[in-house]
């Protein structure tokens, strides 16, 4: 039989998590069927409300669930790393809590990932987004990210997916503390294969991923995968440089010899004022952008850990270093 670990990243999902216990339900039996037992690690990104209760029940009255709770949100991405770490499967499967990622289509992931593919990953058809905008605004990110990213990254992939044992451990190892992790799968390479799927509505609550976090996401992203940005703040940089020069020469043309239709050389006050508005805003957003890779390797040069686990429920084992963790009975 082998093992599959199915994480469930959680935050504030009280009256999602018995729906998908119950929407669950059926698929592991039929998991059972292709000769797959399986683990869930549910964790909790320091839930406010009953998350942590139901969860502590959850794995209590079910040991295929672990319940991993942790000091305080460290980020959906972060949240994740410790779901690979934790994994003792021969393969991952990433799951939405809110159930906007139908359960029902892992018996046909893990059928493709039985065939010999490493990387599983759903393509969207329909998104189901609350807003036009968040739909429009994520059409544009994955246009402009095929463009820049250095990694071939299939547009409208989700982190819905499954994942073979040696991709786990090859993602594992990538301990970068700006992650994308969508992103390091797909720069891990290995066999890979897509499939398509309609996201549905999110059954109750709200997503916490609105337009500025979402956005946050994408320039995170753009920055993890790509060096195109400090390429074209140089390219640009080129272009003002020589039309600076050509200004400057023609400047020093007409006040010699200036046109017959000009009594006097133009003074070049506003061109001046304009020119100098529009270096300073150059500056300042080149400054923006050089800073973003700066503070990356700043963030990445404390080697702080990813995330840090509060308490635990059937967990057991070492983290990715190798070392024991903590005792995580539960505090019951």
């Amino acid at each position: 039989m082998s093992l599959l670990s199915i994480v469930v990243p959680a935050y504030n999902e009280e009256r999602n998590l018995p729906l998908l216990q119950q929407r669950l339900n059926p698929v592991l039996d039929q998991l059972k069927s292709l000769g797959v037992d399986v683990e869930i690690l549910l964790l909790d990104n320091c839930s406010s409300d009953r998350t942590r209760e139901i969860g502590l029940e959850m794995a209590k009255a079910d040991p295929r669930w672990k319940y991993i709770r942790y000091s305080r949100n460290f980020g959906y991405h972060n949240s994740l790393a410790c779901g690979y770490d934790l994994a003792k499967g021969d393969a991952l499967i990433v799951l939405a809590s809110d159930l906007q990622e139908p359960p029902e289509q892992i018996p046909n992931m893990v059928r493709m990932w039985q065939e010999g593919y490493d990387v599983v990953y759903g393509i969207l058809q329909v998104r189901n987004d609350s807003t036009w905008l968040k739909t429009l605004g994520a059409k544009i990110f994955y246009n402009l990210f095929s463009y820049l990213s250095d990694t071939d990254i299939p547009r409208h992939a989700t982190d819905f997916r499954i994942i073979s044992r040696r991709v786990i451990d090859a993602v594992k190892n990538m301990r970068e503390s700006d992650r994308y992790l969508r992103g390091l799968v797909h720069w891990a390479g290995f066999k890979q294969k897509s499939f398509l799927y309609n996201r549905d509505p999110r059954k109750h609550g709200e997503s916490t991923a609105g337009i500025w976090v979402s956005t946050k996401w994408a320039l995170n992203a753009t920055f993890c995968f790509s060096n195109k940005p400090l390429r074209a703040i140089a390219i640009f940089g080129l272009f003002v440089l020589l039309f600076s020069i050509l200004l400057s020469l023609y400047f020093l043309y007409i006040y010699f010899f200036p046109p017959q239709f000009m009594h006097i050389a133009p003074t070049g006050t506003t061109v001046i004022v304009m020119l100098l508005l529009f270096g300073i805003g150059l500056h300042a957003v080149s400054l923006g952008i050089i800073g973003e890779y700066v503070g990356r390797i700043y963030n990445q040069s404390k080697l702080r850990p990813l995330y840090i686990i509060d308490e635990a429920k059937n967990v057991h084992g070492y983290d990715v270093q190798g070392r024991p963790l903590p005792d995580l009975t539960s505090k019951e």
